[in-house]
């Protein structure tokens, strides 16, 4: 076939942070961006009576590639996605007697942590499915998404050093017994206490979030992109942290409890978030994959109700996510439960 239907998304993470490895890893995606920026300089020499400058006054002296990847979050294969945006991961560890291994994503340094990521474009005219290899990719923002009635999506903005186009399509596998994490199986709280031991972080006493419609769970990474160097041959070296991160949330919900989300606002209180996936598939035994996204410790940003119309009131709400004072807890936790047994 000649149009997208052909394409394919593979993605590995890589040894040496700018050494393109062989993807190994292909999920169904919905969007795949990449742009390849080149930096050129154009002398202003004067020569004779030229009105325009030559095609020899023209040098490129530097290569950087970007991306913006959309897709929806499945049971299987993220884990290694999940590690780009926190940084920190402990597993995956068998839980207890089930074929579910649990990893627990936190916030950790990202140096020396990248992927290569490879997208095949089909031509129009031929058919051809054209490789795109990216190396050195690092993800500078990453937003969670679930509407009401949708998928978990995954978006996720990608810094990369440079593109290729001479290194061979792999060939695309995907999993089987898989499935995508959708409304079905989302449950959102809020309160409770949160306890961090061995590691993990659970949260005991929260209750369901009245009249939520869907969230958005953005992930921002200050990342340092502009660290190109002399000897590099105009493409930039490793990607590294130069700002505090940001981890904040926006809640669609209806204005159903002023207590729940309102008075919290009001007087600026701190309150855990937890926001839960569960699969449909059972995995053996009565076991269903599952993602979690932990915020022990946040304070809602806005959240004042209002009047326009006869419609229910809407009590949209954004949070943001704190470090722990105390240093206990972490300030976002990712735990994906899968099937798989290495990231």
């Amino acid at each position: 076939m000649r149009s997208g239907l052909c394409a394919q998304l593979g993605f590995k993470q890589e040894a040496v942070v700018g050494t393109a490895v062989t993807v190994d890893k292909f999920l169904p995606v919905n969007s795949f961006t990449p742009t390849l920026a080149k930096s050129e300089v154009v002398s202003e020499g004067i020569r004779g009576c030229a009105l325009t400058p030559y095609t020899d006054d023209s040098v490129v002296v530097g290569r950087a590639a970007a991306a913006q990847m959309n897709v929806d979050v499945r049971s299987k294969l993220f884990g290694q996605l999940l590690r780009q945006i926190l940084g920190n991961v402990s597993g995956p560890t068998v839980i207890g007697a089930t074929p579910l291994y649990r990893q627990i994503h936190t916030p950790g340094d990202l140096t020396g942590k990248s992927l290569t990521f490879q997208v095949g474009l089909p031509e129009s005219y031929s058919a051809t499915v054209n490789p795109f290899t990216y190396k050195g990719a690092k993800v500078t923002n990453a937003t969670f998404s679930c509407a009401r009635g949708g998928t978990l999506k995954l978006a996720l903005d990608l810094d990369m050093w440079d593109e290729d186009t001479a290194t061979a399509l792999a060939v695309d596998t995907y999993p089987t017994g898989w499935e995508i994490f959708s409304w079905a199986g989302f449950t959102a709280t809020i309160g409770g206490t949160p306890t961090t031991a061995t590691g993990r972080t659970t949260l005991a006493g929260g209750t369901t979030i009245k009249g939520l419609r869907g969230i958005s769970l953005p992930f921002a990474l200050g990342l340092a992109t502009d660290r190109v160097f002399a000897g590099g041959g105009g493409i930039k070296s490793e990607q590294i942290e130069n700002a505090m991160r940001s981890y904040t949330g926006e809640l669609d919900v209806e204005f159903a409890d002023r207590a729940q989300l309102h008075t919290l606002f009001s007087a600026h209180t701190t309150t855990a978030l937890q926001f839960a996936w569960t699969g449909k598939l059972d995995v053996g035994s009565g076991n269903y994959a599952a993602l979690r996204i932990t915020y022990p410790q946040t304070k809602l940003l806005t959240g004042s109700p209002g009047l326009s119309g006869p419609d229910i009131i809407p009590g949209n709400t954004t949070f943001r996510a704190y470090g722990d004072p105390a240093e206990v807890h972490p300030a976002v936790q990712i735990e994906y439960e899968s099937v798989d047994t290495t990231l």
